[in-house]
C-alpha cells in the first residue's frame, strides 16, 4: 500500500483502488458527502454511501464483484477500522478518519470491471441438462457440507433442522417456478430468504444462483425476477444487508466474477472438463456460499431445460 505521509497523529495513508465495478465507479464520481463504515472483516470492509447504499472495499485477493472496489490492501483488520467511522466521499475518492491517521482511497487508475455474464439463450435444452449434471457432480464431489448440500456428518439438532428447511424450501421454490404462478414463486422465495447462518445465508446464496440465470436475456424463468424484486422490497429486514444487496444485484444479472466465469464457459459450449477450474474457484467463496450459489445455478439450469421444452 502506498503512503503519502507518515508519522504522528494526522498522517495520511493513501491506498490505490486496483479495480472496481464499472457502474459503481461511475456513481462514485457523483457521490459527495459523508457515509459510514458498516462492517469490517479481514478481506472486506462494507461502507454505507451518503445515499445509504451498501458498497464493499475488498482486499487485493478477494476478487471483483458488484458494488465492490478492490484495493491494494491485504488485511483490513490491521487498519483500526470500526463500524460507525465517518467516510467522506468526494468525486471518486474516499477518506476514512481513523484514530491516528486518515486513510485515503483513490480510484484514478482503477481498472473498470463489468459484472454482467453472457446469455445462455442459444444453448439447446440438451446442453443445459448436460451442464447441470456435470456441475452437480463437481458440487457434490468438492463442495462443503453445511448448506444446500446437507448437514455436516456431526451436525447438531439446529444445523439438522436448518438443512431440512433448506431442502424443503428448495423443493417449494422449484415447484413454484415450474408452475409459474407469482404468488407461489413469492412463497418459495420467502421459504429460503434469510435461511441459514452467516452474512449471506445458504438460502440466499441459492436464490442468487437462480436469480442470475433468470435475469439473463432469453431465460425461460420469466416470473422469478419480478417476484424476487417484490419480495426484497416488501421484506427488507428478512435477511442481512449484504445478502439483500447481493440478491438485488443478481436480479439485474450482476454477480461475482467467479460465477460469471462459470457462466461464460457454459455460454461458449466448452467441454465439461473445462468447467472444473472455474467451478473450484466458485466453491472457494466463503464457507458454503460458493457451493450454495452453484446449487441454485444447477436448479435453475434444470428448470430452464424443463420450461423451454414446454414452450
Amino acid at each position: 500500500m502506498g503512503q503519502a505521509a507518515s508519522g504522528g497523529s494526522g498522517a495520511t495513508r493513501t491506498a490505490r483502488v486496483e479495480s472496481g465495478d464499472a457502474e459503481l465507479l461511475d456513481r462514485l464520481h457523483a457521490f459527495t458527502g459523508h457515509g459510514t463504515v458498516h462492517s469490517v472483516f479481514t478481506r472486506v470492509v462494507n461502507l454505507l454511501t451518503p445515499q445509504g447504499a451498501l458498497i464493499a472495499l475488498a482486499a487485493r485477493d478477494a476478487g471483483d464483484a458488484p458494488r465492490t472496489l478492490v484495493v491494494d490492501v491485504t488485511d483490513w483488520t490491521d487498519l483500526e477500522l470500526t463500524p460507525g467511522q465517518r467516510v467522506t466521499f468526494a468525486t471518486g475518492n474516499l477518506r476514512i478518519e481513523l484514530p491516528h491517521r486518515t486513510l485515503r482511497l483513490t480510484t484514478a487508475d482503477a481498472r473498470r470491471w463489468r459484472a454482467r455474464p453472457p446469455s445462455l439463450a442459444h444453448l439447446a435444452p440438451g446442453a443445459l441438462a448436460a451442464a447441470a449434471d456435470h456441475l452437480d457432480r463437481l458440487n457434490r464431489t468438492y463442495g462443503p457440507r453445511g448448506g444446500m448440500l446437507g448437514a455436516t456428518p456431526c451436525a447438531g439438532p439446529m444445523e439438522t433442522a436448518v438443512a431440512r428447511a433448506l431442502d424443503e424450501g428448495r423443493a417449494t421454490l422449484v415447484a413454484a417456478v415450474r408452475d409459474g404462478r407469482d404468488a407461489g414463486i413469492r412463497r418459495g422465495i420467502l421459504a429460503l430468504l434469510g435461511l441459514g447462518p452467516g452474512l449471506t445465508p445458504a438460502g440466499d446464496d441459492f436464490l442468487t444462483g437462480v436469480a442470475v440465470l433468470a435475469a439473463l436475456p432469453g431465460s425461460a424463468l420469466t416470473g422469478f425476477v419480478p417476484a424476487l424484486k417484490a419480495v426484497l422490497a416488501e421484506h427488507p429486514g428478512r435477511t442481512t444487508d449484504l445478502s439483500h444487496a447481493t440478491l438485488a444485484e443478481a436480479a439485474d444479472a450482476r454477480v461475482r466474477h467467479e460465477l460469471i466465469d462459470v457462466l461464460r464457459e457454459l455460454a461458449h459450449g466448452r467441454h465439461p472438463q473445462e468447467l472444473n477450474a472455474p467451478v473450484r474457484e466458485l466453491l472457494a467463496i466463503g464457507h458454503t456460499s460458493g457451493s450454495d450459489t452453484l446449487s441454485g445455478l444447477i436448479a435453475g439450469l434444470h428448470l430452464e431445460e424443463e420450461l423451454r421444452g414446454s414452450l
